[in-house]
């Protein structure tokens, strides 16, 4: 008799031919049986799970997520499930952990929370968006089913079938790319989720988990004064225990902050805090809305805390780059209006430090390094970071950086005459280099960054009236601040990036 598969990877799919190819490809040398239930397509969905050799069955879609996903676990023989979905992948680095995740693990380990990465790129280097830990891999048991008509949950199941079972926090990453906004408008996600929530809440009674899952749905939808209404009563009757509650004083902090109720916000994140300390993601907001209701010296204690703290513990919903590059670029950025400009530099290099910290930071600290005189436009710390990026994404932070460059050569000009001609193209050089060669374009057949170029010279021509304007010492001052805190290039380079690296 053959051994008892491992793993077992459960699926529910509709109309998935787009996604399904990279989730399947993703989970090939982990699992030992795929099992899909089709809830209808219509395209090549069934095809294409046919070809990765899943075992596939329909299953007629009946508004219940948990019904169609327990229908899979049926029909599953492994040992372990991993219960994932198309638009999801699991992160290559660490296929390798999560086989011996799985071969390893405990007698008295019933599941593992998976840390879930929502980006909103296909791009594997993207920073994710927040990062959510699910339980996604446990125990293949018949007594193991999935709970819920959306947002369905089994770990509830699982403690309340084995009070004394352990569920341990893994830092294995699944990749989830379901939150891009051609992917949501193509699925109707936000509306459909709401509708379900409201028949459930209907059917099932206004459960604070359920309260909260809808009241999430309205803030995507914009809807902030009914999100609040809904995280109230939600929070009434969550103990502060619950698996979601953290995240709850999260977004409730948010909807008052939205609706202009700043020091509202900052209370609800104090209060969050007291409970969960080491929760950065409170403290980073509680510095966002403290510096929004006017107290720069208060916002400036918790986002240094943020900093201190780092990445919070595995448990946690965070957000990413809260407690690394995130925080120190806007410390970087406060610091900058203070014209504290050792200290920005400081901010900027310990946000570099995170190796997912974007290119539009390291190209504002360029600029405050060249507008501020700190230190000289080249040296070999200042192209540290950008050596290890891919050449295309050198290139296009080079010439973004040529042109600031250029903008400063104008400060010269400043003492004459304005020219009658504008400014002929500069030959520069590139940086870490050491001879006199034009600068090799970056990738122009791509409309983001061609975007990205205009935008890019509309910042050049307004950074050469600020360098005129600098140059008088009754408007020095303001200039300067202005040319660094306004960085008009570095938003649309960051957008250029975000849709021109997968083309890479």
């Amino acid at each position: 008799m053959s051994p008892r598969p491992l793993l077992s990877v459960c699926m529910i799919v509709k109309n998935e031919e787009r996604l399904l190819p990279d989730c399947l490809l993703s989970i090939a040398d982990v699992a030992d049986e795929v099992i899909i239930i089709d809830t209808g397509s219509t395209d090549g969905t069934i095809s294409i799970a046919e070809q990765y050799h899943a075992k596939v069955a329909l299953h007629p879609w009946s508004n219940h997520f948990a019904d169609a996903r327990n229908a899979a676990l049926q029909q599953a023989t492994g040992e372990w499930i991993l219960s994932l979905d198309a638009d999801e992948r699991l992160v290559p680095e660490d296929q390798f952990a999560f086989k011996e995740l799985l071969q390893k693990a405990n007698c008295t380990s019933e599941g593992w929370f998976l840390q879930v990465e929502h980006t909103l790129s296909e791009d594997p280097q993207a920073t994710p968006a927040s990062v959510n830990p699910l339980l996604r891999v446990f125990r293949n048991r018949p007594e193991y089913r999935f709970e819920g008509a959306i947002h369905e949950q089994i770990a509830p199941v699982i403690l309340r079938e084995r009070p004394q079972a352990e569920l341990g926090f893994s830092t294995i990453r699944l990749r989830h790319i379901g939150y891009q906004p051609d992917i949501v408008r193509d699925k109707r996600k936000i509306e459909r989720n709401a509708e379900l929530l409201e028949l459930t809440l209907a059917r099932e009674g206004r459960e604070p988990f359920h309260l909260f899952n809808l009241a999430v749905e309205r803030i995507r939808q914009g809807k902030m004064d009914q999100a609040l209404i809904l995280l109230r009563e939600a929070r009434a009757t969550t103990p502060i225990s619950a698996t979601f509650a953290h995240l709850m004083v999260k977004y409730e902090a948010l909807t008052c902050a939205a609706l202009g109720r700043y020091e509202e916000a900052v209370q609800l994140c104090a209060a969050g805090i007291s409970h969960y300390p080491d929760y950065t993601d409170l403290h980073f907001a509680k510095a966002i809305y403290h510096d929004a209701a006017g107290d720069r010296g208060a916002a400036l204690r918790a986002m240094r805390e943020a900093a201190r703290l780092g990445v919070p513990p595995s448990h946690y919903h965070t957000e990413g780059g809260v407690g690394t590059y995130r925080a120190y670029a806007q410390l970087a950025a406060w610091a900058l209006e203070s014209r504290a400009w050792h200290d920005a530099d400081a901010a900027y290099r310990a946000s570099l430090d995170d190796a997912r910290c974007p290119a539009s930071v390291w190209l504002a600290w360029q600029r405050m390094r060249v507008i501020s005189g700190i230190a000289p436009a080249v040296d070999t710390s200042s192209v540290a970071w950008l050596t290890t990026q891919t050449e295309a994404r050198q290139l296009t932070l080079q010439k973004a950086h040529m042109r600031t460059l250029a903008c400063n050569e104008q400060i010269d000009a400043a003492k004459h005459p304005m020219p009658s001609e504008p400014a002929a193209s500069h030959t520069t050089m590139p940086l870490g280099g050491q001879q006199d060669t034009p600068l090799t374009p970056p990738l122009t057949d791509h409309s983001a960054l061609t975007n990205a170029e205009g935008a890019l010279r509309l910042m050049h021509q307004a950074d050469i009236a600020l360098a005129r304007i600098q140059q008088q010492p009754c408007g020095s001052a303001a200039a300067k601040l202005n040319r660094l805190v306004i960085p008009i290039g570095t938003l649309a380079l960051t957008i250029a990036e975000q849709e021109a690296r997968p083309h890479e």
